[in-house]
């Protein structure tokens, strides 16, 4: 299991904003990350939908120094420790409990996540799960996030459609998940080729 690179520090049942840990990565725009829930024993899944770097402290502005940041880390490393990157992400899934079979609901959870709950980056084998029918592609469309361009995220999730299943069965059949992601998204678009078809280029 990928180790924690975030933890929760506001939540909803929609949603939830993770600060991450220090030394860690964010996780990229469009990504998928997951959360254990110990109470329920079920594992949330959401969507990474905006991420952001600013002063840890409130009211605090960040300012230039004109220098690198490998030069900000050996010089300055009190400025760096000053900083802090948070990302919000959009609950679109859960797992059940494994002893109530382990299923994969593409719907909101029935609890939110806890403040302090854990982070993870889901590997491609999570990715893989949260395929077909592709019920989550309904929620961005129809019920998107207003701070978001629906759009631009739509063709980053099938991006990572296509790079977790060509990592387990290569380029066919990344392309194969592409085509019936592709199916599921035109249908809930009316049938707006010129729409779909600006998505699709945009995944390429």
């Amino acid at each position: 299991m990928p180790e924690a690179t975030a933890e929760i520090i506001e939540a909803s049942t929609r949603a939830f904003t993770a600060e991450v840990h220090d030394g860690e990565e964010a996780p990229a725009f469009g990504s998928w990350v997951e959360v254990e829930q110990a109470d329920t024993g079920h594992t949330l899944y959401g969507l990474v939908s905006h991420v952001e770097m600013g002063a840890r402290e409130p009211g605090r502005q960040a300012r230039a120094f004109g220098q690198s940041r490998e030069e900000l880390q050996r010089e300055r490393p009190q400025v760096m420790a000053l900083l802090r990157t948070i990302f919000r992400a959009q609950v679109l899934a859960y797992r059940t409990d494994p002893d109530d079979g382990g299923t994969i609901r593409q719907t909101l959870p029935p609890r939110l996540p806890s403040i302090h709950d854990f982070v993870r980056c889901c590997a491609p084998e999570a990715v893989r799960t949260l395929g077909a029918p592709y019920d989550f592609l309904r929620t961005l469309v129809q019920d998107p996030d207003p701070a978001v361009p629906t759009d631009d995220l739509l063709v980053a999730v099938l991006r990572q459609v296509r790079a977790a299943h060509g990592k387990a069965h290569g380029e066919e059949r990344s392309e194969d998940a592409l085509v019936e992601a592709g199916r599921a998204l035109s249908r809930l678009l009316d049938d707006d080729h010129e729409r779909l078809q600006s998505i699709l280029r945009r995944v390429e």
